[in-house]
């Protein structure tokens, strides 16, 4: 799987969140960084959307929707013999959102200060998505990221890496195979540390069935709660 993401930041230079994103996904070969500018080649644009397969636009809240430098790009890029007519360059592909937000995620609920979720200020590119027949992924919210404490930004680290760079990042299952993947990595490139790496991938891999048992047992409460 490759991924586009599509950084629309009016103001990159002086952003604390998107080095912290970029640095993230720099040793993903299969993740293309791409920062929106004023001026484009729509070609490019469109050439670079064919190539991959997951689509993330990220930025930062601005007045409930996305910035201008993001809606400009849409509305020059995705025109209607390219996103639709009888092409649908896109369909099939899936779009994601990385949004920052420089409110607590407790506003953005019925009765808070925002009152609408995130899912539901975002339904614009949710319709898009639509639109264009790609699969729409849940909105990754990033709240008041410079009051995170070490351990918060190193979650946030990994389900950032997930959410661009895993396949299955929303399935119990495909986390664990992330896991996996991402420590055969390290140990490939790793010295003195590899013996303990290969201590915990052991570890992780002969309790897989556990997993297994755990992941199911948990789909069935779901589906119990539900019903």
């Amino acid at each position: 799987m490759k991924t586009l993401v599509v950084v629309a930041h009016p103001k990159l230079a002086s952003s604390t969140t998107q080095p912290f994103f970029k640095a993230a996904v720099e040793d993903f070969t299969t993740v293309t960084w791409h920062p929106l500018h004023a001026e484009f080649d729509v070609t490019q644009e469109q050439q670079l959307l064919t190539e991959h397969d997951r689509i993330i636009f990220q930025f930062p809240l601005y007045w409930y929707g996305a910035p201008g430098l993001l809606k400009n790009w849409l509305d020059q890029v995705l025109t209607v013999r390219f996103a639709t007519g009888n092409r649908y360059a896109l369909a099939d592909k899936e779009l994601g959102l990385v949004v920052t937000a420089g409110e607590a995620a407790a506003d953005f609920q019925a009765g808070g200060a925002e009152q609408y979720t995130m899912s539901e200020l975002m339904r614009p590119f949710e319709a898009l998505a639509h639109k264009l027949r790609m699969r729409y992924l849940p909105v990754l919210a990033v709240h008041q990221f410079l009051y995170l404490t070490p351990e918060a930004q190193q979650r946030l680290l990994v389900r950032y890496q997930q959410y661009v760079n895993n396949p299955n990042f929303e399935h119990f299952a495909g986390q664990v195979a992330w896991f996996s993947d991402q420590l055969r990595h390290q140990i490939a490139k790793a010295d003195s540390a590899s013996a303990a790496l290969n201590q915990v991938l052991e570890s992780l891999e002969n309790r897989q069935s556990e997993l297994d048992d755990l992941a199911w047992n948990l789909s069935m409460l779901k589906k119990e709660e539900d019903s």
